[in-house]
């Protein structure tokens, strides 16, 4: 039992990692504090573990679905002209591969 839920603890740590390195990759605050407090609920058992399990996978979920959700609407052009599009998307292609563009807004990152 306790192999099975390191296994999910390990999956759900991961998928909520690789969502916050993809979509807020400047922010290592978020990602410090997630691991300290997988770290510290490593000895933990019982429901705890579980809840916890479930919010990382909610969490990650809904970094991916609000994400989604703006792209979408960059997509379908509301309330952004194309050029700002453009930009983004070669700024997240760029960032993507480990590169930077030579935007101004993106220099200063």
């Amino acid at each position: 039992f306790f192999f099975w839920l390191w296994k999910m603890a390990k999956r759900a740590l991961r998928e909520l990692l690789r969502a916050l390195q993809r979509y807020a990759p400047e922010n290592k605050d978020v990602r410090t504090q997630v691991l300290e407090e997988f770290r510290r609920n490593v000895a933990a058992k019982g429901e705890g573990v579980e809840a916890g399990i479930a919010l990382a996978k909610d969490y990650a979920f809904l970094l991916h679905s609000v994400n989604g959700h703006l792209d979408l609407l960059l997509d379908m052009n509301i309330s952004t002209d194309r050029a700002s599009r453009q930009r983004e998307t070669v700024k997240k292609i760029a960032r993507r591969v480990g590169l930077r563009t030579s935007y101004e807004d993106d220099l200063d990152d």
